[in-house]
């Protein structure tokens, strides 16, 4: 009984120390953010003062990102679109929503990525009144 709990406790320590370094399964290696400004305009009438208010809708939060993921492999392109997502400055986040890659490193909508093997995408987010301050991203 005594070997048995000795062997488990060496187990225990052995695979603890590889799990609590385990690299994460997707990198942000660098990120570019983007705004793009809203074509529409809307407004509202103010019966108070009998002047027609112009509002514009948020800006759409897009980013060039350059990832890496732990392990290589052709990943299919189309759908790592809502793996990303973005923490804007006023501590919300948004989820991707669209994902485009350079079409010279695609290969029948595949898309090689991996530690050695960084990848740049073309991502948009949601609508925010504030920018993106930090990127993340679960491509396993």
């Amino acid at each position: 009984m005594k070997f048995k709990a000795t062997l488990l406790c060496l187990a225990s320590a052995l695979l603890l120390p590889s799990l609590a370094n385990a690299k994460p399964s997707c990198t942000i290696e660098s990120f570019e953010p983007i705004d793009i400004a809203p074509e529409t305009k809307g407004g509202v009438f103010d019966k108070e003062s009998g002047q027609f208010l112009v509002t514009q809708k948020p800006m759409m939060r897009c980013a060039n990102i350059t990832f890496t993921t732990a392990h290589t492999r052709n990943r299919v392109a189309h759908l790592l679109t809502q793996n990303f997502e973005a923490s804007y400055f006023d501590g919300k986040t948004g989820q991707s929503h669209s994902v485009t890659f350079d079409e010279d490193e695609l290969e029948a909508g595949y898309i090689r990525i991996g530690p050695n093997n960084p990848q740049t995408a073309y991502v948009c987010f949601t609508t925010s009144e504030t920018p993106i301050k930090d990127i993340s991203c679960d491509v396993k």
